[in-house]
């Protein structure tokens, strides 16, 4: 288990199953696919994410990622109990939650790490610790 007790806030490293690139040493820079849970259908969409700059940018594809939620700050949960991967992020401050789904186990673990080093990093965090198994 690797827990992380500093003041977090709310997610990306590239899994292989994805078609994105990862440098380990610049967690910043994630990118790949996940499911998002769409806001007024509530349905499961694939889209391209991409952690940068202590934002998590994204769309249908790479050239058309211009949506943001913000992670400064953010708060990120594990959804327990459907085994279906996925985690929430709320931003501070806002009333939305998205719900993000990985394919697998291993995927969620590394996107979910990456937004919390991405967070550790640019020093703007809330107040929860977080525990990654």
């Amino acid at each position: 288990m690797r827990v992380i007790e500093k003041h977090l806030g709310a997610m990306a490293l590239e899994s292989a199953t994805s078609n994105g690139k990862s440098d380990e040493n610049h967690p910043e820079e994630c990118k790949g696919w996940l499911f998002k849970k769409t806001h007024y259908t509530r349905r499961w969409k694939m889209l391209w994410f991409h952690l940068k700059d202590g934002k998590l940018i994204y769309g249908l594809n790479e050239e058309s990622a211009e949506k943001v939620i913000d992670l400064a700050g953010a708060r990120m949960e594990v959804q327990d109990g459907d085994g279906s991967f996925c985690w929430s992020v709320r931003p501070k401050g806002g009333k939305r939650v998205y719900l993000l789904r990985a394919a697998n186990a291993a995927e969620q673990r590394l996107w979910m790490t990456a937004i919390l080093e991405t967070q550790l990093m640019t020093g703007v965090t809330c107040s929860n610790a977080c525990v990654l198994q």
